[in-house]
């Protein structure tokens, strides 16, 4: 059902993008007949687009029957490494495969901060977001797969409502920080 409306949603953006970029009509000006490549204005580029850095990272998701976590590739652009682990969770939150089921779609980042090897995740998890412990244990595994490829990432203390809590949905042990393995 959510999927659905998420594509609604990007169907109507896009029909909205489609008719503001229509063509716009020519109108008359003093300069026709001169030089077109002396009329046409530079392309105007985003400061902040020169210094974006794009890179495939593998994000892992659950399996349609939620057995075991599967690794997909993704591309995520990002400016710094503070924005490079955001945009990561980002990947975990949503999938284009129907068959692969993001486990982390509904739990909301708060903050992600990054220091001497230590990724802090603080999140915030609705009670619609929560899962059994099977589940639960997918979750962390794929929240450590996909960070973990970074080799500057040693640990991971992940934070619920910046607290340190025994459990991330209340039925599986919840280490601080996790290590890699």
């Amino acid at each position: 059902m959510k999927k659905r409306i998420y594509w609604a949603i990007t169907i109507c953006a896009i029909s909205i993008l489609a008719v503001g970029c229509g063509t716009k009509p020519a109108s008359t000006s003093p300069l026709q007949g001169s030089d077109p490549a002396s009329t046409t204005p530079a392309p105007i580029v985003n400061p902040s687009e020169e210094n974006e850095e794009s890179q495939d990272i593998g994000v892992f998701y659950a399996d349609d029957q939620l057995l075991k976590i599967e690794r997909h590739q993704k591309e995520i652009t990002f400016i710094d490494d503070s924005e490079k682990y955001s945009k990561t969770y980002a990947a975990l939150q949503s999938s284009d495969q129907t068959e692969l089921i993001p486990l982390w779609s509904n739990i909301e980042l708060l903050s992600a901060t990054f220091d001497q090897g230590k990724l802090t995740l603080d999140v915030h998890i609705p009670d619609e977001a929560r899962l059994g412990s099977g589940g639960e244990i997918l979750a962390i595994d794929a929240l450590k797969g996909t960070f973990f490829q970074f080799d500057e990432v040693t640990s991971i203390d992940l934070l619920v409502d910046g607290e340190a809590t025994d459990s991330l949905m209340g039925h599986a042990e919840l280490e601080h920080p996790l290590t890699r393995e």
